[in-house]
């Protein structure tokens, strides 16, 4: 990439090249953060949990109090109430961490490329796709199955974050230099 600032502008723009590179390392984390760890072949093989999850916000629905069973609240109130909140709070947690890991990508796509709302939000759509088609194909046939659900909530909170990063654009062009040039959506 410094080779073709060089080549194309005569010299070496640093600011530039450092938040390509940040964006570069920025989509690297990302990745890795959705696929690590690894788990062993054989590990995944003996799994018998789910591999995907078509329902919108099913995950926030499970985590409800069921008002109809009274089965659970039979047992120990004060046991049900501890679980359904570490429930809510794993859930929460999730939908936090995913609309954080895409805002930075939203930022990008406006600030850096000049992507409108429309691209910004199939860019973000089309990442979370891949996530997730990733962790649905078992890293494309390594493993035998997926060793992670691949989720429709993913895909909603996930292109939630890139359109909160678009909408956040604005204060990273107010503070940051001048914008890049222009990129693949112009």
């Amino acid at each position: 990439y410094m080779l073709f600032q060089y080549r194309r502008y005569g010299a070496v723009l640093l600011l530039r090249t450092a938040i390509v590179y940040s964006f570069v390392l920025y989509l690297m984390c990302a990745y890795f953060l959705v696929i690590l760890p690894l788990p062993d072949v054989e590990t995944v093989s003996g799994l018998t949990s789910a591999r995907v999850q078509l329902i919108p916000f099913r995950e926030v629905a499970d985590s409800a109090p069921a008002f109809g069973d009274r089965r659970s609240y039979q047992m120990d109130f004060h046991n049900v109430r501890e679980g359904l909140r570490e429930a809510r709070l794993r859930d929460f947690f999730q939908i936090v961490a995913n609309v954080a890991m895409f805002t930075p990508l939203g930022i990008y796509l406006r600030y850096y490329f000049g992507c409108s709302l429309k691209k910004t939000l199939l860019f973000s759509l089309l990442l979370s796709l891949f996530f997730e088609l990733t962790q649905l194909t078992g890293l494309y046939g390594y493993y035998p199955r997926p060793y992670r659900l691949a989720d429709v909530d993913d895909l909603i909170t996930n292109t939630c974050g890139g359109l909160l990063g678009y909408a956040l654009a604005p204060l990273a062009m107010r503070l940051g230099p001048p914008r890049g040039p222009k990129g693949p959506c112009p």
